[in-house]
C-alpha cells in the first residue's frame, strides 16, 4: 500500500460531513480524542533526531536481521502452558479466571531485562463471563488501548448481542493492560520499537492458550473478537494461525505506523517526521496483518469499523477487510460515541451462522478441524 501522510481528514471529507446530532458528536468527541491522544507522552521521550538515530542503529542489530528473516521464529506455538483455574466470588466480575505464566521466547536480547522486569506483565489473564462453557460457543474479546480493566470491559462490549446469539463470552487482558500494568498511558506500545514488537509477539503466544484452554474446556467453537489495538491484535492473529473459528475486528486499526501518522502522533515535523513515519512503517511489516499471509478463511473474518471514526478510519477497516477478502461492516458511528453498533455486531454475528462458521443459536456441535 502506498504511503500517505495524514489522509485521514481528507478522507472523511470526501466521504461527507455528518448530519444529524448523535453522529456529530460522535465525530467531535473523535477529535477530542485524538487532541488529548498528542499530549499523552512518555516522559522520557527522546528528542525526534535521537529517535531517528535510534530506528537506524536497531535496523542495522543482529537481532533485528533475525527478525526479518526468519518469520518462522517470530510467532512460535506454545507448548502445554499450565493454566491455573480459580472461580470468582459472587461480587466479582465474571465466573472463574483462568491465568498462566506468560514468558514468550524474545527476538530482541537487548531488551530482556527491560522486558521481564514488568513482573504483573508474566501473568496473563482470561475471565469467563458464563457458568458453562462446554458445547457452545466462546468469543474471546480482546481490549482496546489504556483499557483491560474487567469492570470497564464488561459496559465497554454489547454483551448482549453475544448472548443473545448463543455465543458465551470471556475477557482477555493485552499485555501491559489492565492488571498487567499500572501506568498510564500504558507502557506498550511505546517509542522502542522492539518493545513494541515484544508486545504484540506476546498477545499472539498469549492467545494461542487462551484459545487452547477454552478448547480443553470443552468450548464447540472459539473465536478472537478485537477492539481498537484489539482488533488488530486480533487481524495479526488470523495471519498466525487457523486454529481459530471467527475472528472478528470491531475498530481496528491496521498500521500502527499509519494510525500515528494519520492522527500528527510522530514526533517532529518535515524531512525527520517523514523519516521516522517510513521507518516505523517498515520496521513493522512483519507484525503488520496487512503485509502478512492470512491464515483464515475471509468466511471466518468480518470486519467493523464505525463511519465518523476519526481515530481508526473506515480506511483502515477497508484495507483489513480487503486483505481478508471479507465484507466491512460500518456503523454510523465513532470511537467512542459508538451510534448503533449493536446492530452492526448482529449482523456480523449472524453473517458467520448464515456462512455455517457457527451454529444458528440453540444448536451447537463441534467444528471439524
Amino acid at each position: 500500500s502506498e504511503i500517505s501522510l495524514k489522509s485521514s481528514a481528507a478522507e472523511l471529507a470526501a466521504r461527507g460531513k455528518p448530519r444529524g446530532l448523535v453522529p456529530k458528536l460522535a465525530y467531535r468527541t473523535d477529535g477530542f480524542l485524538v487532541s488529548q491522544l498528542r499530549k499523552l507522552q512518555p516522559s522520557d521521550l527522546k528528542e525526534p533526531p535521537e529517535l531517528v538515530h535510534d530506528l537506524t542503529a536497531f535496523a542495522s542489530s543482529d537481532d533485528y536481521r533475525s527478525y526479518r528473516h526468519r518469520p518462522r521464529d517470530l510467532f512460535p506455538t506454545p507448548g502445554r502452558i499450565a493454566v491455573r483455574k480459580r472461580w470468582l466470588a459472587p461480587q466479582r466480575v465474571g465466573y472463574a479466571e483462568w491465568s498462566w505464566h506468560s514468558a514468550h521466547p524474545l527476538v530482541f536480547r537487548d531488551i530482556k531485562h527491560e522486558y521481564r522486569s514488568h513482573r504483573d506483565n508474566q501473568t496473563a489473564l482470561l475471565r469467563t463471563l458464563n457458568l458453562r462453557i462446554k458445547g457452545k460457543p466462546m468469543a474471546i474479546l480482546v481490549n482496546g488501548f489504556s483499557s483491560g480493566h474487567h469492570l470497564m470491559e464488561r459496559v465497554a462490549w454489547p454483551m448482549r448481542e453475544f448472548f443473545r446469539q448463543g455465543i458465551n463470552v470471556s475477557l482477555f487482558a493485552l499485555p501491559f493492560h489492565g492488571r498487567r500494568g499500572h501506568s498510564f498511558p500504558p507502557e506498550w506500545p511505546q517509542q522502542d520499537t522492539a518493545f513494541t514488537i515484544e508486545g504484540f509477539r506476546q498477545a499472539i503466544w498469549d492467545l494461542q492458550i487462551a484459545i487452547r484452554a477454552m478448547r480443553d474446556a470443552g468450548a464447540s467453537h472459539v473465536g478472537v473478537v478485537g477492539m481498537s489495538l484489539g482488533g488488530y491484535t486480533a487481524s495479526l492473529l488470523a495471519t498466525v494461525t487457523s486454529d481459530v473459528d471467527f475472528v472478528l475486528a470491531y475498530i481496528p486499526i491496521c498500521s500502527v505506523a499509519d494510525v500515528m501518522n494519520d492522527n500528527d502522533l510522530v514526533p517532529g515535523t518535515g524531512d525527520i517526521q517523514r523519516t521516522l513515519y517510513e521507518g516505523y512503517r517498515e520496521q513493522l511489516v512483519p507484525i503488520t496483518p496487512i503485509c502478512r499471509l492470512p491464515k483464515v478463511e475471509p468466511k471466518r473474518v468480518s470486519i467493523i469499523s464505525g463511519e465518523y471514526d476519526r481515530l481508526a478510519t473506515v480506511e483502515h477497516g477497508q484495507r483489513l477487510a480487503d486483505h481478508f477478502g471479507t465484507e466491512l461492516v460500518q456503523f454510523p458511528g465513532g470511537h467512542i460515541v459508538q451510534n448503533r453498533r449493536a446492530h452492526a455486531f448482529r449482523q456480523a454475528l449472524r453473517g458467520f451462522q448464515d456462512r455455517g462458521v457457527l451454529p444458528p443459536k440453540g444448536r451447537t456441535k463441534r467444528t471439524e478441524r
